[in-house]
C-alpha cells in the first residue's frame, strides 16, 4: 500500500475505533499495559523533574532515525545467524552459545549508522511470544551479524527483568535499552494508529535521565550517556503522564498525534534510554518509514507540546525507593529496601544521597530491609543486625551502617519526615 493510500484509508477511521485485533506484546498485568490509576500519587519531586524535562525542549518522535525497526518472522522457518559479540562476553539472556537468531534476508539495523549510533534490531515471532532484540547490530563484509548487546524476552510475560543485582548472572538483568526494557517495548506501531488506539504505555528517553539510578519496572541503569549525571532528572523506570483533563480532541495535534496524546494521558511513558532530545519512539523498519508518511512527523508532536506546554501539563508518578544502577558513582554496600511492620506512611530511599525518610515512629518496630551485596551487616541505634528482618528501633533520626563482608562501609542518614 501507498504511503498516500495508507493515509486516505486512515482519514475515514473514527478517532475513537479500537481494534481488538491489534497484537499487544506482554500479559495484562504488565506494568506495560496497565492504566495509570485515577488516584495515582504524584512524586514530590514532580515539580522540579518536569521543569528540567521541560528545559531540554519540545516532545519528538524518532521514526526515520535512531528508532526501533521490528521484523516479524516465523522464527522455524527464517534464516538463522550465529551472531557475534563486538564486545566478547557481553551478552544477555537467550543470547547464549552456540546461537541460532534468526533475521530475515533484507533486515536494516535502525539508521544512522555508525559506531556511536543504536544501530537497534527487534526480531519478534509472535506465535512463539519472542522478541530478539539487539544494540550495536552490523553485518560485516561477509554478512555476518554482530551485536553490542542481544537478549532474548518472553513477550506472554510481564516484560519486566529482575534487577541486576538478583540476577546470578547480571547481564541476564539487560535488554538492548539502557533501562532493561524489550526493544518493542513503549514502541508506537504503525497497526495502532491505523485502529485508533494505542492500549500501553509509551518509552521516552532525553538527555538528563538521572543515570546510575532506576526504579522498577526498570531492571538496571549501567551506562552514562550525554548529559546525565546522578543527582539530577528522571531515572530509568520513571513514569510520566499528561494530565488526564486536558482536552486532546479540540487540540492543535493531528489524528495519530491525538492517539499518542491519549496513550499518555492514560498509560503514561516510562523513562527508557538517554537520547539527544525528548523524544517517543514509532517503529522504523523501512516498510514502516514509508508508511508513516503523511500520518506521523518526527515535528507533529512538537507543534503543540512545546517546552511550556510540558511544564503545565504533565507530571511524574511517584516513583518510591531509587536502585542502585551498577555505576552509582556513590559505591556499596546499599540499602535496597526498609519496611516497618504496621507503619503509617512510606519510607524512602536514595542511594544517591544515602538518605532513609522515615515516618514519625514512637519505640521498637518489627523491620524487613534488603542489603547489597549478600553479607552486609547492618548498624543502628548500637545493634550490630544480620539477615533480612529484625527488630529496629527507629524512634530517633540517626543513622544507619552497613558493613560488607569486604569490610566496605556506608552510612545513611535517617531523617523523620
Amino acid at each position: 500500500m501507498t504511503a498516500r493510500l495508507l493515509l486516505l484509508c486512515l482519514a475515514t477511521l473514527p478517532l475513537t475505533a479500537a481494534d481488538s485485533s491489534v497484537w499487544r506484546p506482554f500479559s495484562a498485568d504488565s506494568p506495560w499495559n496497565q492504566r495509570i490509576a485515577p488516584d495515582a500519587a504524584l512524586d514530590r519531586a514532580s515539580p522540579d523533574l518536569i521543569a528540567d524535562l521541560a528545559s531540554r525542549g519540545p516532545w519528538l518522535v524518532n521514526i526515520k532515525d535512531w528508532s526501533i525497526p521490528v521484523y516479524f518472522v516465523d522464527a522455524d522457518s527464517t534464516p538463522k545467524h550465529d551472531v557475534g559479540d563486538s564486545r566478547p562476553g557481553v551478552y544477555g539472556r537467550g543470547f547464549e552459545f552456540p546461537r541460532r537468531i534468526p533475521i530475515p534476508d533484507g533486515a536494516i539495523a535502525s539508521p544512522p549508522v555508525g559506531e556511536h549510533s543504536d544501530n537497534h534490531l527487534s526480531i519478534i515471532d509472535r506465535k512463539k511470544g519472542l522478541e530478539w532484540g539487539m544494540w550495536a547490530a552490523r553485518q560485516d563484509a561477509a554478512g555476518r551479524w554482530f551485536t553490542g548487546l542481544g537478549a532474548v524476552t518472553d513477550l506472554t510475560g510481564t516484560g519486566v527483568a529482575p534487577p541486576w543485582y538478583e540476577s546470578p548472572r547480571e547481564l541476564d538483568s539487560h535488554r538492548a535499552r539502557a533501562g532493561g526494557f524489550p526493544l518493542v517495548a513503549g514502541l508506537i506501531m504503525l497497526d495502532e494508529i491505523k485502529a485508533g488506539r494505542i492500549e500501553h504505555a509509551l518509552a521516552f528517553a532525553y538527555d538528563h535521565c538521572r543515570t546510575g539510578l532506576f526504579v522498577p519496572p526498570a531492571s538496571t541503569a549501567q551506562v552514562r550517556q550525554l548529559d546525565a549525571v546522578d543527582s539530577r532528572g528522571i531515572p530509568m523506570g520513571g513514569r510520566i503522564q499528561l494530565d488526564p483533563a486536558w482536552d486532546v480532541e479540540h487540540s492543535g495535534l493531528n489524528r495519530a498525534g491525538k492517539i499518542i496524546a491519549r496513550a499518555l494521558q492514560e498509560y503514561g511513558a516510562y523513562c527508557s534510554d538517554y537520547a539527544g532530545a525528548n523524544v517517543l519512539y514509532a517503529e522504523n523498519s523501512p516498510a514502516a518509514v514509508a508508511a508513516w508518511a503523511g500520518v506521523l512527523d518526527f515535528h507533529d508532536l512538537e507543534k503543540v507540546f512545546t517546552p511550556e506546554f510540558i511544564r503545565r501539563h504533565f507530571r511524574v508518578i511517584d516513583m518510591g525507593n531509587l536502585r542502585p544502577g551498577q555505576n552509582l558513582t556513590v559505591p556499596p554496600p546499599y540499602l535496597l529496601e526498609l519496611a516497618l511492620a504496621g507503619q503509617t506512611g512510606r519510607i524512602r530511599i536514595d542511594p544517591y544521597t544515602r538518605t532513609v525518610e522515615l515516618p514519625v515512629t514512637h519505640g521498637p518496630r518489627k523491620a524487613t530491609w534488603r542489603l547489597h551485596p549478600k553479607g552486609t551487616t547492618l548498624s543502628v541505634c548500637g545493634q550490630t543486625l544480620t539477615g533480612d528482618t529484625g527488630q529496629l528501633d527507629l524512634g530517633k533520626a540517626g543513622n544507619l551502617t552497613l558493613t560488607a563482608p569486604n569490610g566496605a562501609t556506608s552510612v545513611w542518614r535517617l531523617e523523620q519526615k
